[in-house]
């Protein structure tokens, strides 16, 4: 049975909801759970759930090979050739989605606090880090024959696939307080497409409204504008010296982790930035009234959002550049960022931006569905805007190649980059039928939230403040996720959820 041998990576941002999810599996399906965290001080934790776990294990096997020598650089690359060989990609691949070993690839994130691993580490201890880590998995793998992997990370991810093991991680739908269970690293999940080809066209006529972000962005963004204030940040920083001084006075491992020095900058440059792309230096969307003009929302970096879903292509400058470039006359690209990459940019970041004539830097604290309304159509890579472009029927120019909403129509994916002119010619066209891509994008956020899961009042920043149906949300969607299993009276349920689901699903829009 797929829930017979599970494999688990523990997320700090989801461990209380991780442990229900667990009780549930071991005592609907007697699944024999093994999961694994990265630290000692973790591990206490996932040590409470008792019978619940057949293993809790602490990974560490890539930051501690990385922090060792290493003696033989011709075995070490023999080896590596044989798992790129074996995985299907190359070891410096690995490295853009890890923020220690990939610092170098988040090229709008140069000032994102330095790590003991990110400025200690040489070229062949990186690659030893990342062969260490597949052959831990390697290893699990061989000894535990899972049948389903909870994962996070792209080498648990690429080591499931490579063995036919099912695979599944917690994502955010993009709306409101909805997750679902997407199927790799990339978070694509075939049944969002299923779903939309299943809806019946009397759903066709209604109009999908989005007049404000998800959820958990509200609330980080709450959190990220008390705290840049002066005296907050003057705390953080005192805050910061603090919890670093009483971690190694325990020997946590934290204290071995991130500059004590960069993160206090850190604080600061993000109050700076905040002051420097708040209004009077920035354009409003009110200045642009009158004005056709094209999104492009910014992306963090190094962030999962970018460097683990995009791999192909994370290069926020050069796709301004290529837009700017391709813009028909009369045309300007707006730009906005996001205020959880303030901090982290190079030097004159946004200066070189608006080096380009036809280029203007948004206030940063517009809300991003107000600017989607206002503008002819949204260019992004990943971003949640391109999601919700394409749910209100907005022409969407994407660069990333794995987006859930990337089958639809009013939706141009840039893989020959010669073809951008025609798309941004396409989507700037009189002749773009409204009313398809309307019809359209109420049917993909009908599909979503018929494959989605709601979290209530669950909130990243207090992950241990989740109400008692939570859990058994979690579960129930899960189930209702995975290939057809004899579950029993838990699978049962699990169907008839998912039932209850698609049928709410109609009244979520309009």
């Amino acid at each position: 049975m797929i829930t017979d041998r599970i494999l688990m990576t523990a997320h700090s941002q989801f461990r209380a909801l991780q442990m229900k999810l667990a009780r549930h599996l071991k005592e609907e399906h007697n699944s024999e759970i093994y999961i694994y965290c990265s630290t000692e001080q973790e591990k206490k934790y996932w040590v409470l759930g008792g019978e619940i776990f057949a293993g809790v294990q602490v990974n560490k096997a890539m930051y501690d090979t990385a922090r060792q020598p290493v003696t033989d650089p011709g075995d070490l690359l023999e080896r590596a050739r044989f798992y790129e060989k074996k995985l299907g990609t190359t070891i410096n691949e690995l490295a853009v989605t890890d923020r220690h070993l990939g610092r170098g690839y988040a090229l709008g994130g140069f000032h994102h606090p330095r790590s003991r691993i990110s400025e200690g580490t040489d070229y062949h201890q990186m690659v030893a880090a990342l062969v260490g880590e597949i052959e831990f998995w390697e290893k699990e793998f061989d000894e535990k024959s899972p049948t389903l992997v909870l994962g996070f990370g792209k080498i648990p991810a690429l080591t499931a696939r490579g063995l036919g093991v099912t695979y599944r991680t917690i994502a955010g739908s993009r709306y409101k307080t909805f997750y679902q269970w997407a199927d790799n690293e990339f978070i694509e999940n075939p049944r969002v497409k299923e779903a939309f080809d299943r809806l019946a066209d009397a759903q066709d006529n209604e109009t999908s409204v989005i007049e404000a972000p998800y959820h958990a962005h509200m609330e980080i963004r709450g959190d990220f504008l008390k705290r840049v204030r002066l005296l907050p940040t003057l705390k953080v920083s005192v805050r910061s010296v603090l919890q670093y001084m009483y971690w190694r006075l325990r020997g946590y491992q934290k204290a071995k982790g991130y500059y004590l020095s960069d993160n206090i900058l850190y604080h600061w440059r993000q109050r700076s930035d905040t002051r420097k792309l708040s209004a009077g230096n920035t354009k409003t969307l009110a200045s642009l009234k009158g004005q056709r003009f094209i999104y492009y929302p910014l992306h963090t970096e190094p962030e999962m959002a970018l460097q683990s879903l995009s791999p192909e292509y994370f290069y926020q400058l050069s796709s301004i550049a290529a837009l700017s470039r391709d813009l028909p006359a009369g045309v300007i690209l707006a730009v906005k960022e996001t205020f959880q990459a303030t901090g982290r940019r190079p030097r004159e970041f946004y200066e070189q931006i608006t080096e380009f004539k036809n280029v203007v830097m948004l206030e940063m604290l517009e809300l991003g569905p107000n600017v989607i309304h206002a503008c002819e159509a949204v260019a992004t890579i990943t971003g949640t805007a391109g999601f919700e472009a394409a749910v209100i029927g907005k022409p969407v120019i994407t660069f990333g190649q794995h987006n859930l909403y990337n089958f639809l129509d009013h939706v141009s994916v840039v893989t020959d980059e010669s073809k951008l002119r025609g798309y941004l010619a396409k989507a700037l066209s009189g002749d773009f039928d409204r009313a398809k891509t309307a019809r359209d994008g109420n049917r993909f956020l009908q599909a979503v939230m018929q494959i989605s899961f709601d979290l209530e009042d669950y909130v990243v920043t207090s992950p241990e403040r989740i109400s008692k149906t939570l859990g058994e949300n979690l579960y129930q969607a899960l189930i209702a996720s995975l290939p057809e299993i004899d579950a029993g009276a838990g699978g049962a349920v699990a169907k008839e959820n998912a039932g209850a689901v698609q049928a709410a699903a109609d009244g979520v829009t309009g």
